[in-house]
């Protein structure tokens, strides 16, 4: 991973400053330009290379345009003037203000947290390249229901993702776990199925047997190498006869039951130190699981078929019972690639499309694990605006499944259907979400899926608001007094007997400066190192205080006061907060 760039205009009377700075933010690239004009021409240049910039610092007032052009070209990255005079301000200003001679422990402890949100980002959007690309794998594997090729997909995927030479597949002989055998085998430069007779796993010279044996019992993922401290593996004569320097074995479990164990011989060395590769590995081994049970159903139908060709209703009846198995394979792989996929923010809309239309609005979202059940999804009609804010049950996997149902419907109703009346949406939100969980019976009376929304419609020309709620309120502030509106207390996707229920509809009165806050549970919800919640009490407090910031300052700070109030706790929930000023 490269560095963070900061690009630095510091003129060379202020450059004993610069110590102070670059010990803040640790290893960073810097790039220092003693004149403005120098820096601005840096900058073009970082445009045509497509350079990522992490923070601009330069004098003000002297380096206000600097700051404001360079901030427009990189909006995600962070600005800080360095004011000479400790009385200027500026208000408005998308860059923070810190006079120059301000302590140094103070400086550095506020470079430090950007740094840190800088790094967080970095973290996120890594973690939605590894959804995505287990996305694209998921559909591919699924897709392939010919044993052979899907086999051969599986180590090519596994092969590409661990960086290494060779590797096997090896799978149970007729379901027992005591007779294992190789069924598939590729290298990295193959492009087409080897033709590879499956032969048990005793007879693979090129195999690390301890180790596949071991993993097949544990049932878990084991990565050895030649600095792992295993003692008796490396003493094995295989080992040395092997030249094994690394080996990775992933078991493929499916229902409680091993599908299969994916033996990689030689990944890359330095794969154990990269936890987003290992982690895609790891999730990877999911829907290879399901897709590997699946061909192998539909191998052993074809083989039925073929042996009782001249068995002409017994033939009949055995392709339907086997094609309804099939049918039943199929669904059961599209429920469980609803886990798997995980490609939540993949498909949340871009927030800068909202922005277009309410440029002063924020979106602070810091889901507990890599993926949440909390989301935001918002359309446009016209002159009005929908957006919604939902906390879907659970979180991690199983509230990011409920989130894609929800995103789905809420687009169909919405963009499709145009139905733009909140309280008509979660009317049908509720009858649709139902209706989707009734397909899967089993996994609801299990898991009691579920979900809180609060939608609102807004019209900035006639300053019109009209807000339903299922769970969640809406927050307003006016001229930093907020008031709360109350949802109804309904559970979208909940059982309910007799007719479906309705919600209220709450119409609004705009200002010009209005705050707008929808929110999840998860913000007021949070413990601290003590054990006590935030509450929204609390919550309400703090939002009146800081509403007359911009909203870049407002999700700055409402971080800070989680972070504060955390302390050394662990998150406990998803968290959203979306701020929207009235223009």
């Amino acid at each position: 991973m490269k560095a963070p760039i900061v690009v630095a205009w510091i003129p060379e009377q202020w450059e004993e400053v610069l110590p102070t700075l670059q010990a803040a933010l640790g290893e960073m690239e810097w790039r220092i330009f003693s004149h403005m004009q120098q820096a601005q021409s840096f900058l073009e240049k970082g445009i045509l290379e497509g350079l990522e910039f992490f923070l601009f610092l330069a004098p003000v007032p002297e380096g206000k345009v600097f700051l404001e052009e360079a901030l427009r070209r990189w909006p995600l990255a962070y600005g800080l003037g360095l004011a000479t005079d400790a009385s200027y301000t500026e208000k408005g200003a998308p860059y923070f203000l810190v006079p120059l001679h301000t302590e140094a422990p103070v400086l550095t402890s506020y470079l430090q947290e950007l740094r840190h949100r800088y790094l967080e980002r970095q973290e996120r959007e890594r973690q939605q390249q590894i959804l995505s690309e287990l996305h694209r794998v998921s559909l591919s594997l699924t897709g392939e229901v010919r044993l052979e090729r899907l086999i051969f997909k599986l180590l090519k995927i596994a092969l590409e993702n661990s960086e290494a030479e060779s590797a096997f597949l090896v799978v149970p002989h007729e379901g027992h776990l005591e007779k294992l055998q190789v069924v598939g085998y590729a290298e990295r430069h193959h492009r087409e199925p080897q033709h590879y007779p499956p032969r048990p796993v005793e007879s693979e010279d090129r195999l690390f047997l301890p180790l596949l044996l071991h993993g097949a019992r544990m049932r878990e993922n084991l990565f050895v190498s030649d600095q792992t401290p295993t003692g008796f593996l490396h003493h094995h004569p295989d080992w040395d006869r092997l030249q094994a320097h690394t080996i990775l074995v992933l078991p493929l479990i499916y229902q409680g039951r091993l599908i299969g164990i994916v033996y990689i011989h030689n990944p890359l060395p330095e794969l154990q130190s990269q936890p987003h590769k290992m982690e895609f590995l790891k999730l990877f081994t999911a829907p290879a699981a399901i897709a590997l049970q699946n061909a192998q159903l539909y191998a052993e139908m074809e083989a039925r078929v073929r042996e009782r060709t001249q068995e002409v209703i017994r033939q009949k009846e055995e392709i339907e019972r086997q094609s309804t198995l099939l049918r039943q394979q199929n669904e059961d792989i599209l429920a469980s690639l609803r886990y798997a996929q995980r490609v939540q923010r993949a498909i949340f809309p871009p927030w800068g499309e909202l922005q277009k239309t309410l440029p002063d609005s924020f979106l602070f979202y810091q889901p507990r694990e890599i993926v949440g059940g909390d989301f935001y999804w918002f359309a446009q009609r016209l002159s009005k605006v929908i957006v919604a804010a939902g906390d879907c049950t659970g979180h991690g996997i199983p509230g990011a499944f409920m989130t894609i149902i929800a995103n789905t419907l809420l687009k169909q109703i919405v963009e499709l259907e145009g139905v733009f009346k909140p309280s008509e949406i979660l009317y049908l939100l509720n009858l649709r979400m139902r209706a989707a969980l009734q397909h899967e019976e089993e996994m609801y009376q299990r898991f009691r899926e579920g979900m809180e929304l609060a939608l609102v419609q807004i019209d900035p020309k006639r300053h019109k608001l009209l807000y339903a709620g299922a769970g969640r309120p809406l927050f307003l502030v006016r001229s930093g007094k907020g008031e709360e509106i109350r949802p109804d207390r309904i559970t979208i996707g909940a059982p309910y007997e007799g007719d479906a229920p309705e919600f209220s509809l709450h119409t609004l009165d705009l200002e010009k400066g209005d705050m707008i806050y929808l929110f999840s549970d998860g913000f007021s919800d949070q413990f601290n190192a003590e054990g006590k919640k935030y509450q929204l009490r609390r919550f309400y407090e703090f939002l009146e205080i800081i509403s007359e910031q911009s909203s870049r300052q407002q999700a700055i700070l409402l971080e800070s006061e989680l972070q504060r109030w955390m302390g050394n706790a662990r998150q406990t929930d998803d968290i959203l907060v979306v701020g929207i000023r009235v223009p």
